[in-house]
C-alpha cells in the first residue's frame, strides 16, 4: 500500500514574529492562592494579519489549592483571543477588514480576496466567505439568547472575566468592538 500525500501541505514560517502570551492571572479568583504554570503552551498557531505573520503561543495556569472549588481548573492566556478567533489562522484585523469591505464598501468576496492577496494574506474566496459569516456571528453576540447564555455561565462559575478590544478597519470610520 502506497502512502497517500497529506491533505494540507506542511508550511513553515521562520520569519514570523514570535509572541508568547502568559495567563494574566497570578492568583485564583475564588481562593486567592497562587496559580501554578500548567504546561508549556495550551495553544500555538501562526496567524496571518494585515501586518504580517505572527507565531502566537499561550501559556495557562491552574489552581494548586486542593481545598478550592476551582482546584485543577485551567486559566488560559486570554490575550491570545484578542489576536485571532479559536481555530482560525486569520487575525481579527483580517476579519474586520472583510466585514467592513463587504458591508460598507459593498465589495464582493472575490474582490476582497484579491485585495487581501495583494496585501500579503494568503486566502481563497471560500475562506473569505467563512470569515464573513464569523463576522456576522460576532455582530449577533448581543442578541437575547447570547445574553441568557452569558448569565447562565456567570451563575455557574461565579462570574466572568471580560476582555474587549476595538478594531478600526482601514484606519478611519466606525470602530468595531470585539468582546
Amino acid at each position: 500500500m502506497q502512502k497517500r500525500p497529506r491533505h494540507r501541505p506542511h508550511r513553515e514560517y521562520p520569519d514570523a514574529k514570535r509572541t508568547i502570551i502568559d495567563c494574566d492571572l497570578d492568583v485564583c479568583p475564588l481562593c486567592e492562592s497562587d496559580l501554578k504554570p500548567r504546561r508549556a503552551w495550551h495553544m500555538r498557531k501562526i496567524i496571518q494579519s494585515l501586518k504580517g505573520l505572527v507565531f502566537v503561543a499561550g501559556k495557562s495556569k491552574e489552581c494548586a489549592n486542593p481545598a478550592c472549588q476551582n482546584f485543577g481548573k485551567h486559566y488560559y492566556a486570554s490575550w491570545v483571543w484578542l489576536l485571532s478567533l479559536p481555530n482560525s489562522t486569520y487575525g481579527l484585523d483580517v476579519l474586520a477588514f472583510i466585514g467592513w469591505q463587504h458591508e460598507h464598501e459593498h465589495c464582493q468576496l472575490v474582490e476582497i480576496q484579491r485585495e487581501l492577496n495583494q496585501r500579503g494574506v494568503a486566502i481563497n474566496e471560500r475562506n473569505v466567505g467563512k470569515l464573513y459569516r464569523q463576522f456576522l456571528v460576532l455582530l449577533q453576540a448581543m442578541c437575547e439568547q447570547a445574553q441568557e447564555n452569558l448569565a447562565a455561565t456567570a451563575a455557574q462559575y461565579g462570574g466572568l472575566i471580560w476582555a474587549i478590544d476595538a478594531l478600526q478597519p482601514e484606519g478611519h470610520g466606525s470602530l468595531l468592538y470585539v468582546l
